[in-house]
């Protein structure tokens, strides 16, 4: 559509330069013709033809370099660009687009996410890949033959309290995601499990240390698994204010979960089998509005969007991680949450990008290539089941959009809307890209 509308206005300007031209030649022509009639000698209409003459070689000078114009402009803005997306090239070094800029505010966080769905789409599952096609589009050979120098941990003077990460199940990657922060940070063991106790360990909290950072993210599946004695809300002197949310597209997060319960309780081995994973399907996803994993996903993130007297710093979507454009800047959006707080962050900058590319993009991928050689199939929905999920989603980003515009100070705006918002609408155009192409 946008290639169009500047064909157009190309044309247009185009056919309103002849037309000036076509006048301003006529009029020439005339007064020629009424020169030709008088006195041929006549010094004023010699100056007069001068004169006319002189008019047209200019508009048609003038018609010559705007159509020029244009079309350079029109090649380098638009048909450049469009070789360039489809080639899949990465942007140049040095560009200072926002996928390279570390975000300082919430509003910053919010363009940010926005330019990220305008610039490089999402690597989910917009082909039909279980886990998704990871296709690298940048140049990591700096990060793999310059990979950041080990540094030690810097002393803290004040207590700093771990953030919870309440994580859905799967939307996390958890093959490097723990060697990722605490290398980060220079904390050992920053990531913990709210779930793991022992004598040393409960609720993410060491009992039996002084130290001032005991763990960086406290991960957590409540409301999914509830937290009541105590709820999380009634823990605030144990944590700190900020929250990081980890989300993944219902689109594979359904699968992902059937699968991961598959092999922690039933002792699976290799993919559910196919008939399995449709009964599941049919069960738990429904087609009706009342799917029980839709709302499941829907009031995990309303619980926490809506918990006091905590507020989301940062949502975390798993289809970032595995994208070399989105993977990157997500790591230093989180790396400039964390600073914030107050905890040791070692690195910055590019720093960042390679530590994930290490630590999160390189497991992924090995992960990717290992299902795809032994031949996992494409879990797929019903063209309903499609339609529902993409639906719900949809409304589930105009309910948050009516609460920006809300002047209700208890239950409207809240950190983080805009980036939520981006992110439903995103996971509900992959779907409907899924239903087009059936």
């Amino acid at each position: 559509m946008r290639f169009e509308l500047i064909d157009n206005n190309i044309a247009v300007l185009r056919r309103d330069v002849n037309v000036a031209v076509r006048r301003n030649r006529g009029a020439w022509l005339k007064n020629n013709e009424v020169a030709d009639h008088s006195d041929e000698d006549s010094s004023k209409y010699r100056v007069k033809r001068r004169k006319n003459a002189r008019h047209a070689l200019g508009a048609i000078l003038l018609s010559s370099v705007v159509i020029l114009s244009l079309s350079v402009a029109f090649y380098v803005g638009v048909v450049k660009r469009r070789r360039k997306s489809i080639s899949g090239a990465a942007p140049v070094p040095g560009d200072t687009n926002l996928l390279r800029k570390v975000p300082d505010n919430e509003s910053d966080i919010a363009a940010l996410a926005n330019s990220e769905l305008e610039v490089a789409d999402i690597v989910s599952v917009r082909g039909k890949r279980n886990i998704a096609e990871i296709v690298p589009t940048r140049d990591w050979r700096h990060c793999i033959d310059h990979p950041p120098s080990p540094k030690d941990g810097v002393f803290v003077e004040f207590k700093i309290e771990p953030l919870w990460l309440p994580a859905y199940p799967t939307s996390l990657p958890n093959a490097g995601y723990a060697e990722f922060l605490s290398t980060l940070t220079g904390v050992p063991k920053a990531a913990k499990s709210y779930y793991r106790s022992s004598p040393t360990l409960k609720r993410c909290h060491n009992p039996h240390t002084d130290n001032k950072v005991q763990a960086v993210t406290c991960e957590i599946v409540h409301p999914i698994v509830p937290c009541q004695r105590p709820h999380p809300s009634k823990q605030a002197d144990r944590f700190g204010s900020k929250v990081v949310v980890g989300l993944r597209n219902p689109l594979t997060a359904f699968s992902a979960v059937q699968q991961m319960k598959a092999e922690a309780y039933h002792g699976q081995k290799g993919q559910v089998e196919k008939e399995q994973w449709e009964e599941f399907r049919d069960q738990y996803v429904g087609t009706t509005s009342d799917s029980h994993l839709l709302n499941e996903w829907k009031n995990f993130i309303v619980e926490w969007r809506d918990m006091k007297p905590y507020s989301v710093d940062t949502y975390m979507p798993w289809e970032y991680w595995i994208d070399d454009f989105k993977g990157p800047a997500l790591a230093k959006r989180f790396a400039l949450a964390l600073k914030e707080e107050g905890f040791p962050v070692l690195y910055d900058g590019t720093e960042v990008e390679c530590l994930w590319h290490r630590y999160i993009y390189e497991p992924l991928v090995a992960e990717n290539k290992k299902l795809t050689e032994e031949g996992w199939y494409d879990p797929e929905y019903t063209t309903v089941q499609l339609e529902l999920i993409a639906s719900e989603l949809e409304k589930f980003g105009e309910e948050i959009k009516e609460k920006l515009r809300s002047q209700d100070e208890e239950n409207g705006r809240r950190p983080g809307d805009e980036h939520l918002i981006a992110i439903l609408y995103d996971y509900a155009s992959t779907v409907r890209d899924l239903i087009h192409k059936k």
